[in-house]
């Protein structure tokens, strides 16, 4: 769930990004701040969401070994 709302984030980002560059000289800086924010923002979410998964069914929070064989992002086809 935070994985597609990451990606939904980093193209909003870029969009503002790509959107800032067509402004004056003072918006076109506080355009591209935000746009540079809420890509980097949505890098660690995306980031934090891939980790969390593998930690969780790669036994580190207790997982049986059962329980790690369902994480999609650990599965070997």
């Amino acid at each position: 769930m935070f994985i597609a709302g990451g990606l939904i984030a980093l193209g909003v980002g870029y969009l503002v990004l790509v959107m800032a560059n067509k402004e004056k000289e003072g918006v076109k800086i506080l355009g591209q701040a935000i746009g540079i924010f809420v890509i980097l923002a949505s890098i660690l979410c995306i980031v934090c969401s891939v980790s969390k998964c593998a930690g969780k069914y790669a036994g580190k929070s207790g997982c049986s070994p059962a329980q790690a064989q369902q994480c999609p992002m650990t599965q070997k086809g």
